[in-house]
């Protein structure tokens, strides 16, 4: 009797793996982490981020800088920026409308759906989650004070020099 239990216990542990891996792989989301960023030209310059996922963009500005967020699906979902010096107008990127914000010391988010956000100037942090892709870009003139990112949970890295676009998530 002790075998037979011992026997149909050692079958159930090999038939639950086998049966996870037969239902495929869920896609797993990525994440991006980007601390106090800057390039060279200012808002007007080359964007320290541009993020297009769908998931999630958290960031805030805390010296001066452009974000610009447009919402590409139709999927409901909210995008903003709060703060006290903080200025809002229309734009478009290839026929989709968007909002950019400009000012010093203010937030923004970006959640539920599929967003581009561009974010330039100095001062940047950024957190996003979710499945996409993420173009970096530091400063020439100061390659190792522009900031640092991280990319699905790997060590903090000095932003580069030239543009680095990378995919977040997999699956």
């Amino acid at each position: 009797m002790r075998r037979i239990l011992l026997s149909i216990a050692c079958v159930a542990l090999l038939a639950v793996p086998a049966a996870a891996g037969a239902r495929g792989h869920a896609a797993v989301p990525g994440f991006l982490v980007v601390r106090d960023a800057a390039t060279d030209g200012g808002v007007t310059g080359s964007p320290v981020v541009t993020v297009v996922v769908d998931g999630f963009v958290l960031g805030s500005v805390s010296q001066e800088g452009r974000v610009e967020i447009y919402h590409l699906s139709a999927a409901h979902g909210t995008g903003q920026a709060t703060g006290v010096d903080v200025s809002r107008a229309g734009v478009t990127w290839h026929g989709v409308p968007g909002t950019a914000y400009s000012g010093s010391a203010f937030r923004f988010r970006a959640v539920g759906g599929v967003w581009r956000v561009v974010i330039r100037g100095s001062g940047i942090s950024v957190y996003a989650g979710g499945h996409g892709r993420v173009t970096l870009h530091g400063s020439v003139a100061y390659p190792n004070g522009d900031g640092r990112y991280s990319l699905d949970g790997r060590g903090f890295a000095s932003l580069p020099s030239g543009e680095l676009t990378r995919s977040i998530g997999r699956g």
